[in-house]
């Protein structure tokens, strides 16, 4: 799956079901989402995370894209990513 944020092409891969012995033990399925990008994100300074949420939670928020972008959009309103993004527009004299 591909999603474009804030302009930033973001490929994620998505496993529902991450481990068979996690979902035999606790009842429920695991799921595995990794994040990649070929710049920062507000969640991650090198353009890779890996999370792993329990399903039943990622269905709550609407399922993997969703989440993503919820947690992107979150985190975007940190200060110093705001800060960030404002330095790549300024000009630079030295």
């Amino acid at each position: 799956m591909q999603i474009i944020w804030e302009g930033i092409t973001i490929n994620v891969n998505y496993v529902e079901s991450y481990s068979r012995a996690f979902e035999k033990t606790y009842g429920e399925k695991l799921s595995h989402i990794e994040i990649m990008a070929n710049e920062e994100l507000p969640i991650t300074e090198t353009g890779y995370k890996s999370i792993f949420i329990h399903h039943n939670n990622l269905m709550r928020w609407g399922g993997a894209e969703k989440y993503i972008i919820e947690e992107l959009d979150y985190a975007a309103k940190n200060d110093e990513w705001k800060f960030k993004q404002e330095s790549k527009n300024q000009l630079c004299l030295f």
